[in-house]
């Protein structure tokens, strides 16, 4: 009775072990499958102000080469920083004031950065420019 019970518990954790691999084999497939990518839209708009909105300074950071080369141009916090608060407004989350006020707040006052700021809100799609 006690070898019984051991081998149902063997084949149960042996069960137990094939559906975790399964699962885990199926996530790892599903994470590298490439489906429509819902960045498009916002990698689009940050391409199209790098274009525009030449120069794309905010601060000190030379945004705009950093949009076209990877993060180059900026100090990497700063750019990340632009990065997030930029997809925020893209997708309405915050207004145009408080991405200009907080924009500046951490990246600094620049000569562009009203210019900038102005460009880039002007190309925003309609429901986000609110």
């Amino acid at each position: 009775m006690l070898q019984q019970a051991t081998i149902n518990r063997a084949r149960s954790s042996a069960y137990a072990l094939r559906v975790a691999v399964l699962v885990g084999s199926v996530l790892a497939v599903s994470a590298c499958a490439s489906g429509p990518k819902q960045d498009d839209g916002y990698n689009a708009f940050l391409e199209r102000i790098a274009a525009e909105c030449k120069p794309l300074i905010i601060g000190s950071d030379n945004i705009g080469q950093a949009i076209v080369f990877n993060g180059l141009g900026a100090i990497p916090e700063n750019y990340n920083n632009f990065l997030g608060r930029t997809r925020a407004l893209y997708v309405g989350a915050i207004s145009p004031q408080i991405y200009r006020d907080s924009l500046t707040t951490f990246l600094g006052s620049g000569t562009y950065n009203q210019r900038s700021f102005d460009c880039i809100v002007a190309r925003l799609p309609a429901a986000a420019a609110k």
